[in-house]
């Protein structure tokens, strides 16, 4: 299996993947520890202006039917969530058609705090992935690649996390094209960030979704909470994002194996 597109430059192979796995894995010898990267999501999380919030009905209860269970209706983008190709690229993998190869991986995770207290709608540039592999060493093919922005502290105000009530001035942070591309070409599966989206919410047409990466095959988690407890590099990030046919993306519980120290 590869990851590539005619917009792609580069083809990342199931055996690549499971090697950066592997190696990650066999770093957490010494033991880890578990980090819930997910936010708990209810008809009161912030979620992209205009959406839909969750929706839940009692459908049985205890009391009258002897057990419980409701009915839940969401926005496939609501939460801590999954964004598949399909999302952008119509005839693009869904959410079943991933992989779970493609689901456990090694994480990096670049720090763009500071610029992001600078500018709402700061962005990774190919210089921030530069200095970071310079500080922490190479990306590899076969990992996923994290922002902490500090902006997941913001996410119970929506004003502070979105920057604006509806679509228009939203400000938050994101990748930038030129960084996504160079991402693409380290071989990465897939991008995150503790914010509302991938591109920054200075970027309405959603240049990094539309152009660069799911055209290239990679999935995204945008709402993460927690990314601050992981290393630069050295942990492992477990998607679990349910298989439902021709999904666009869902609600997801991420967490991350991290090295004890």
């Amino acid at each position: 299996m590869s990851i590539s597109t005619q917009n792609s430059t580069t083809s990342v192979t199931t055996e690549t993947i499971v090697e950066a796995r592997d190696a990650a894995f066999a770093a957490l010898a010494g033991g880890f520890d578990l980090v819930d990267l997910s936010e708990t999501l209810g008809p009161d999380s912030v979620i992209w202006p205009g959406a839909p919030a969750l929706q839940v009905t009692e459908a049985v209860q205890h009391d009258t039917d002897g057990y419980h269970a409701r009915i839940v209706s969401t926005f496939e983008h609501a939460g801590t969530h999954f964004d598949a190709p399909e999302h952008f690229v119509p005839g693009g993998e869904s959410a079943a058609d991933i992989s779970i190869d493609r689901l456990v991986l090694p994480v990096a995770v670049i720090d763009i705090r500071e610029k992001a207290a600078a500018d709402p709608n700061a962005v990774v540039e190919p210089a921030d992935i530069e200095a970071f592999e310079a500080a922490h060493g190479p990306i590899r093919p076969g990992t996923a690649v994290v922002i902490n922005s500090g902006w997941a502290a913001r996410n119970a105000d929506v004003l502070a996390y979105t920057g604006s009530e509806t679509t228009e001035d939203l400000k938050f942070p994101g990748f930038g094209v030129p960084a996504a591309q160079l991402l693409v070409e380290r071989g990465v599966v897939g991008l995150g960030v503790d914010t509302l989206g991938i591109d920054p919410g200075s970027e309405p047409l959603f240049p990094v979704h539309r152009e660069v990466t799911h055209p290239a095959g990679l999935w995204h988690l945008e709402n993460l909470v927690n990314v601050d407890q992981l290393l630069a590099q050295g942990a492992v990030l477990a998607v679990g994002v349910p298989r439902i046919a021709g999904g666009t993306g869902f609600p997801t519980r991420v967490f991350a194996f991290v090295p004890r120290t």
